[in-house]
């Protein structure tokens, strides 16, 4: 008798083991890819009385939706604004060029913010394509630029 409930325990287990693996395979190939770069920080003046901070922002592309990047931006300033209870602000403008196929495009965003990192504004969304993309961040004050380099699904 033993050797008959042995067997059987043995299948059991053989079937709940290819179970898990039969449905831990779909899991795993269902599973959304994502690609976050972080956008170099850009030194800059800023509206206001000596104003001036850094900008920096960070993209991410999704396999789930090929040829677009989400960026964002943040910003963190010094400095007294010319409106008072305003924080210091700047232009900043993205521009992008899919190396690939030759697209290019900017976008702009005011950017403000004091001693913490305030978001430019809620995540916008760039149609370069699918390839790699190059992208510049700069402002309408003085500032040096920075730059790097995406690949979009």
């Amino acid at each position: 008798m033993f050797l008959p409930e042995f067997r059987r325990s043995i299948a059991i287990s053989g079937l709940v083991l290819a179970g898990m693996f039969a449905t831990s395979s779909p899991a795993a190939a269902d599973q959304t890819q994502d690609r976050w770069v972080y956008i170099p920080d850009t030194v800059t003046a800023a509206d206001g009385v000596a104003c001036g901070g850094r900008i920096g922002g960070v993209t991410v592309a999704t396999d789930r939706l090929p040829g677009l990047v989400y960026v964002r931006l943040n910003a963190t300033f010094v400095g007294m604004s010319t409106t008072p209870g305003v924080l210091c602000s700047v232009s900043a403008t993205l521009l992008w060029r899919n190396v690939d196929t030759g697209a290019a495009g900017t976008w702009s965003a005011e950017v403000s913010g004091g001693l913490i990192d305030f978001p430019a504004e809620p995540w916008a969304h760039l149609e370069t394509g699918s390839g790699r993309v190059e992208v510049t961040l700069t402002t309408d004050r003085p500032h040096v630029p920075s730059a790097t380099d995406i690949n979009v699904y």
